[in-house]
């Protein structure tokens, strides 16, 4: 199938998996493992169809709340889709919860837009979701699921965020690792044989200055090792708006500015936000360092 289907009914005439020669019985199982995934299910689906391998599945299939979704097993998350029916399920889920109509959020480091079309699902036509996807690829992805859900309430930045607005290189994904999750403005962040490109880089004061908004409830920063950066280009918006921050933790990414989790516990509390694990178990505090990667939440709200 393409990349960009006409629309939500042009589906509706689709097989449901087009891939160009994956195993028939593929599709059943995803089908199966979309529903129901006890302890072990992972370890034998990486062994009988792995991410990355050479006879990906190309397929719509069902979303979040009753949309659709494009997605490529080719690449790591989307595999992930494919074969759970969420990429950071519990995220999924906390927006749900969170979000209302007529509310604004923004996806900073959206790739094809799994979290985005939640957002803009949620908060409806009265809303707003601002998006900021520096990688064409995962881009043009993101353009086609939000056509083929209908969509429209979604702002598009082809650009990446930071602690200030400037020109910088881009450092696309590595076809060679099978995930296009991780074009990063780090260079060390990447494959070995990435290519670059110039890309807009925002700050968040700066976006918000040139694009006015009223109200900014729920912010999703996942930007490949620049989420300290861009809090500290975010400031203003911050102490105006309050929102809800998820944030992404990656240790090594972290390490190699010299900076840890504290460091951003420590700027949330300066602002009098809290900083919780959300992703894995019970929600609770975060009070020391964490050494697996994962999604944070920070609010002004005690939970």
């Amino acid at each position: 199938m393409t990349d960009t289907p006409a629309s939500a009914e042009s589906y509706k005439a689709l097989p449901p998996d087009l891939g160009p020669d994956h195993p028939a019985w593929v599709p059943a199982l995803a089908w199966l493992t979309r529903r129901f995934h006890p302890k072990g299910t992972d370890k034998l689906v990486r062994a009988l169809h792995p991410p990355g391998n050479a006879r990906p599945v190309k397929a719509v299939i069902d979303y979040d709340e009753g949309m659709l979704i494009n997605v490529d097993t080719h690449s790591f998350l989307e595999w992930y889709i494919y074969f759970y029916g969420a990429f950071r399920p519990q995220i999924s889920k906390l927006l749900n919860r969170m979000l209302r109509p007529g509310q604004v959020a923004f996806d900073i480091g959206s790739n094809i837009g799994m979290h985005a079309m939640i957002m803009a699902n949620r908060v409806g036509p009265s809303g707003r979701v601002h998006v900021f996807e520096p990688d064409p690829h995962p881009m043009g992805r993101l353009k086609a699921n939000l056509h083929l859900n209908g969509l429209d309430n979604v702002t598009l930045n082809q650009a990446a965020v930071s602690s200030h607005t400037e020109t910088r290189q881009l450092f696309l994904h590595d076809d060679s690792i099978g995930n296009f999750a991780n074009a990063s403005l780090q260079s060390s962040n990447v494959g070995k044989s990435t290519k670059s490109i110039d890309m807009k880089v925002w700050s968040l004061d700066d976006y918000i200055a040139a694009n006015p908004i009223e109200r900014l409830d729920v912010i999703k920063l996942l930007a490949q090792g620049e989420e300290w950066n861009a809090l500290q280009g975010a400031t203003k918006t911050i102490e105006r708006f309050r929102p809800k921050i998820f944030f992404l933790w990656e240790p090594s990414y972290w390490a190699r500015q010299s900076l840890c989790l504290m460091d951003a516990v420590r700027f949330f509390k300066e602002r009098d936000y809290m900083t919780y694990r959300v992703e894995f178990g019970a929600r609770r505090p975060v009070t020391e360092e964490i050494p697996m990667g994962q999604v944070l939440l920070a609010t002004p709200d005690r939970m």
